[in-house]
């Protein structure tokens, strides 16, 4: 069993990957159409924060830093002005028990979801996994992924649904 001494406590400060501070300009962003049970939805702006940052674990919900965390970590210039599109990957989804996979909980969706608008892929990909919860007879998941609204409040994007338009790209 591993203990950590008294004397050294966990840091309470996060930093970005060598990656994505100094290495790369640009980032396509390809997130898996996912929930998250910590997050609401491993989506776009999951997959840019809890990836790239160490330390992550304190800003799952339920800490003590709220929903608004993931929203403000994304804003910073190491993220939000080097994303330059994304690319969700909604061929299965998966509507829970993730984000690690889990074949009970997953779903042929067959779409690829493609925007440079990080939070309106996240609100469209939290309405379909909160339906296919709700068929499962599943909880909701929406106020865990708070950030999202809060994504859109302070200009990263829009989550408001009536706002979003979807474009189908037949065969």
């Amino acid at each position: 069993m591993l203990t950590v001494p008294q004397t050294e406590n966990p840091s309470n400060v996060s930093h970005f990957s060598k990656i994505i501070s100094s290495e790369v300009d640009k980032v396509i962003n390809v997130p898996v159409m996912s929930i998250s049970e910590t997050n609401g939805i491993a989506g776009c702006i999951y997959n840019m924060t809890i990836p790239n940052i160490d330390n992550w674990r304190r800003f799952a919900q339920g800490s003590r830093f709220g929903a608004e965390s993931l929203a403000e970590i994304y804003s910073n210039p190491n993220i939000a002005k080097k994303v330059v599109f994304n690319l969700m990957d909604g061929l299965i989804a998966q509507y829970a028990g993730g984000p690690m996979p889990q074949p009970n909980y997953a779903i042929h969706h067959a779409t690829l979801y493609a925007s440079k608008d990080p939070v309106a892929l996240d609100a469209v990909a939290l309405k379909y996994l909160e339906q296919w919860r709700a068929r499962g007879s599943l909880p909701v998941i929406g106020p865990l992924a708070g950030y999202i609204n809060y994504a859109s409040q302070i200009g990263l994007g829009n989550s408001e649904q009536n706002r979003i338009e979807v474009k189908n790209i037949g065969r």
